[in-house]
């Protein structure tokens, strides 16, 4: 058995972070290959969702954990990260894995810890989820999951694109937001530094002190 583990929308300056682990036979590894799962960010959407379908039925099982703004807000992003990956770990464990794949985010010392104290050999790399199967299975996941969660967003709050610090549409929407609301919505993480200069009234730091 192997886990793999990835997340989506770490960047992002709307919405959850969504970090999804999967445990898989390796004698399936090859099937999934075979299908074109690969990292996320290389499939169009339809063909993630697609890939989705046939990924959650032939895993062996799989967990998600969200992280929200206020959280992200609140904490440091890279510890809530090692945290929602360690509790997928946790989950997952029952299933006996020879290894475990994360894709690395920083040094990532308390996962590969705790992957250690199990009994499990630890595969913390970047791009894990380019060069290996099970974490380009659990970034489809996460990546699906979140678009899904995204559009309900937008139901409520207008279309304001991908949600990300360099889109131009998400900046529009911010800009056009403030103008209209000065209360922050709840689903804009308050910490990003690009508010600064939208919304500057509004730019809290890590300790939710203004900075303007």
């Amino acid at each position: 058995m192997r886990i793999g583990i990835d997340e989506a929308g770490r960047g992002s300056l709307i919405g959850p972070m969504i970090v999804a682990g999967v445990v898989i036979s390796e004698s399936k590894l090859n099937f999934l290959k075979g299908i074109g799962v690969k990292d996320s960010k290389q499939l169009t959407r339809e063909r993630r969702e697609k890939l989705f379908s046939i990924i959650t039925s032939t895993v062996e099982a799989f967990t998600v954990v969200k992280v929200f703004p206020n959280e992200i807000d609140e904490y440091n992003l890279n510890d809530l990260t090692y945290d929602a990956v360690s509790k997928i770990i946790l989950s997952l464990s029952v299933f006996n894995p020879n290894i475990i794949t994360v894709d690395k985010v920083g040094e990532e010392k308390p996962v590969i810890a705790l992957i250690t104290e199990l009994g499990y050999k630890p595969n913390v790399v970047h791009k894990a989820d380019e060069l290996f199967v099970e974490a380009s299975a659990a970034s489809i996941i996460a990546k699906v999951i979140r678009d899904d969660y995204i559009d309900k967003l937008k139901e409520i709050y207008g279309d304001f694109g991908s949600g990300y610090p360099a889109d131009p549409r998400t900046l529009k929407w911010l800009k056009s937001f403030y103008e209209k609301n000065p209360n922050p919505p709840p689903i804009i993480r308050r910490s990003w530094k690009v508010l600064r200069s939208i919304a500057p009234l509004y730019y809290v730091n890590k300790e939710g002190k203004r900075l303007w």
